[in-house]
């Protein structure tokens, strides 16, 4: 996997899909919960609060521009505490990954295959999650290169086909909630996609041909995808109403149901469904990825394709096994699951950079001794 290397539009498109993943049918859902109509407000917010954190994953690149994420913990905390760093970030995919698998399970059972066992929709799903992490980050950049035209033509068809039916009356009046309600909204929203984003760290930059157009693109990964998930939250919100749209769901699918331009443009759900599964699909890739890549460092292991399929068969199960219903995974998707993606993407590299900082300038010392004093 050392030689593989990826342009600097799949790394982009890459980050874009891996921010969005279920975000484009749960966020709607959560943040109107929490907030209401102020949904969107958390999304704007959240993206700039969001914004030093991009920079520190992108300042860890620029000193470290030849290692991924687990390097750079042996190499800034040492064997043996970067070791247990390099645990600690394997941890984050392996704990959550239960979230996404049993809401995705749950939307394809509910709408799409409501007759097929589940066991067997998670085998078949998780056997091309697999099949891409097997053939290598390269195969995975150039798949969403070329999917990326499904993705953005669906996504700017729902957009203009509803256009027509926004109420902005829906939006207002702004921040009537209380503050605790806001604060855990802003938390939430930081925890599944700037700090979540601390995974992408084990692709960037090492697996990136160009690594100066690579934080740029990053950067624009990102900020593209915060950028849909505030129209989408924003377009739910004043088509469907708060009230409708936190009984729905997926709020998202619900609203897509509703398109209709005359008599050639309806139930553009069926495209929608395909947009999801693209993003989902590069999300649960990447969750495979990182969890192989961070066993293979663990234990110094010299090929880690050996255990792209048992980690699959694993993430086959986990959805089943973890919750009983929807409501158990929500409480764990928002209590959690929430706190180890900002504990692990959001005070890791805290730690990890002022580490790195301090072992800097000990060096720096070392390598110029103070030159001595010379009399008069």
């Amino acid at each position: 996997m050392s030689k593989e290397k990826l342009t600097t539009n799949q790394f982009r498109m890459l980050v874009l899909f891996s921010t969005c993943s279920t975000s484009l049918l749960s966020m709607p859902l959560i943040l109107g919960t929490m907030v209401g109509r102020d949904a969107w407000l958390i999304v704007l917010l959240g993206t700039l609060i969001g914004i030093p954190h991009i920079a520190l994953f992108s300042l860890m690149a620029r000193r470290h521009p030849h290692k991924d994420v687990f390097e750079m913990s042996r190499a800034i905390l040492g064997n043996k505490i970067g070791t247990i760093g390099m645990i600690i970030v394997t941890a984050l995919p392996l704990l959550t990954v239960s979230t996404k698998l049993h809401y995705s399970l749950s939307f394809i059972t509910n709408h799409l295959l409501p007759e097929t066992p589940p066991v067997m929709v998670m085998f078949i799903s998780m056997s091309i999650v697999a099949m891409g992490v097997y053939l290598g980050i390269c195969s995975l950049g150039r798949t969403a290169e070329m999917l990326s035209i499904f993705f953005f033509v669906p996504l700017l068809m729902l957009f203009v086909l509803k256009a027509s039916d926004i109420h902005l009356e829906f939006v207002l009046p702004f921040f009537r909630g209380e503050q605790n309600q806001y604060t855990e909204a802003i938390l939430f929203y930081l925890a599944i996609t700037s700090c979540n984003n601390f995974l992408i760290l084990s692709i960037f930059p090492k697996y990136v041909a160009d690594k100066k157009k690579a934080s740029r693109a990053f950067w624009q990964g990102h900020l593209l995808a915060c950028l849909i998930l505030l129209l989408v939250t924003l377009l739910c919100i004043s088509v469907l109403g708060p009230e409708l749209m936190t009984s729905a769901f997926f709020p998202l699918f619900t609203l897509a149901q509703r398109v209709s331009f005359g008599n050639f443009a309806e139930r553009i759900e069926a495209l929608l469904t395909i947009l999801w599964f693209i993003t989902i699909f590069f999300k649960i890739c990447l969750y495979l990825y990182v969890s192989v890549k961070g066993i293979g460092h663990t234990f110094q292991l010299k090929d880690t394709k050996p255990l792209v399929l048992p980690l699959a068969l694993i993430f086959v199960f986990i959805p089943l096994q973890a919750f009983e219903d929807a409501a158990a995974d929500y409480e764990f998707y928002i209590g959690p699951a929430m706190w180890l993606s900002l504990g692990i993407g959001g005070v890791l590299p805290i730690i990890l950079i002022v580490i790195d900082f301090i072992r800097a300038k000990q060096k720096q010392r070392i390598s110029d001794p103070p030159k001595p004093s010379q009399g008069i």
